[in-house]
């Protein structure tokens, strides 16, 4: 259970840099020209979250043309470090769940009745 706080920090720190990746590639966008696909992928984010995913894909696409292949390595390489820490959280709580519940009965056996 010590290292649970060192996976969620980072996990934190993968998505700072998947964020700040985002935003690179989002004024790469700008720079060259892809006003719409911008405008496009910001609304996208705000409003329902999936404009990460499509400046990640259009990204890819333009790569070599915006030279931002470092960029997105490092940007695959987050998103597949935060799939796998996901799932270490995920699995550690599931394995927690029976002790949590047994705590959780024994709180309500403790407490008094009304």
């Amino acid at each position: 259970m010590i290292l649970l706080p060192l996976v969620w920090l980072l996990l934190v720190a993968s998505g700072i840099v998947s964020l700040v990746c985002l935003i690179l590639v989002l004024v790469k966008m700008f720079q060259n020209n892809e006003v719409t696909m911008g405008v496009v992928c910001i609304v996208l984010t705000v409003l329902c979250g999936i404009g990460p995913l499509v400046t990640f894909v259009y990204g890819w696409i333009k790569s070599a043309e915006w030279n931002i292949q470092k960029i997105m390595l490092i940007w695959t390489a987050c998103f597949i470090v935060n799939l796998l820490l996901g799932a270490v959280i995920l699995f550690v709580g599931l394995a927690a769940a029976p002790d949590i519940i047994e705590m959780q009965q024994e709180m309500l056996r403790d407490f008094p009745q009304q």
